[in-house]
């Protein structure tokens, strides 16, 4: 990479070597654990939660918990159908241990909306002291990941960057490659950066060399070349913006 010295943070998931790489080429640049991978570790601890629970009730109980995960899974802010909202509200009474994993993941979703890393950690603390003992075992892979990553992931909170922008590329350029065959990584990379037609692209003004009687003048040498009327448009090309590309992929179209 060119200027790697100007390199400041690095967002990444909670893999060693990633973070052996960071260190051995970039020491000086402060690494921060992506959100998404530590919040799911919430969602999974929930999940196993679920699924145990299911295992222990009756046929007639199991019924009552259709959708069950999808709803648990929601953020209780976003869940906007107002019969999700009531299955909540009974799953919640009728399962208490249920509703207290489900508390808790949503409180450990609310540690990301702190708005300094002191009170992330206190909300961290708070959220850690109030696990019954009876979910702890389902939580630990959320508690090692923190114990193990505690200054990478609160990082986050002096220095919030993410990896959204590449995890839904990646996304992307696997579902391409896997409705096309064969293509080379330059064939991808070209897919992906200069189809026609979804390509962003920033238009500027920029004088052209003009050609009068007796040679060539460039601009600062006609400075009415714009009110003579010779000027062109060039563009810089950013690639194609992701919201473009899933939509033509929807679509059919790309």
């Amino acid at each position: 990479l060119k200027d790697i010295d100007k390199i400041e943070l690095v967002a990444m998931d909670m893999w060693n070597p990633y973070k052996s790489a960071v260190k051995s080429v970039i020491p000086h640049a402060k690494i921060v654990i992506d959100k998404f991978h530590v919040v799911k570790l919430a969602n999974e601890a929930l999940e196993k939660i679920r699924k145990a629970n299911r295992q222990n009730v009756s046929a007639k109980e199991r019924r009552q918990l259709m959708r069950d995960r999808y709803v648990l899974l929601t953020r209780r802010k976003d869940l906007n159908d107002f019969d999700d909202q009531i299955k909540l509200q009974i799953w919640t009474d009728t399962f208490p241990l249920l509703g207290q994993a489900y508390e808790l993941k949503e409180q450990f979703f609310d540690i990301y909306e702190a708005e300094s890393i002191n009170e992330a950690y206190k909300l961290y603390q708070n959220w850690f002291s109030n696990i019954p003992k009876e979910l702890m075992a389902y939580f630990g892979d959320l508690i090692k990941a923190v114990n193990n990553w505690e200054e990478e992931i609160f990082n986050y909170f002096n220095s919030p960057i993410t990896n959204a922008y590449t995890e839904s590329l990646n996304r992307l350029i696997k579902t391409m490659n896997h409705v096309g065959r064969g293509y080379s990584f330059e064939a991808l990379r070209a897919k992906i950066l200069f189809t026609q037609g979804y390509r962003k692209i920033k238009k500027k003004k920029k004088f052209k060399e003009v050609e009068i009687t007796f040679g060539k003048m460039l601009p600062d040498q006609f400075p009415n070349l714009e009110q003579a009327g010779y000027e062109w448009v060039y563009e810089e090309i950013y690639g194609a913006d992701i919201s473009t590309l899933i939509k033509a992929m929807e679509e059919g179209t790309f």
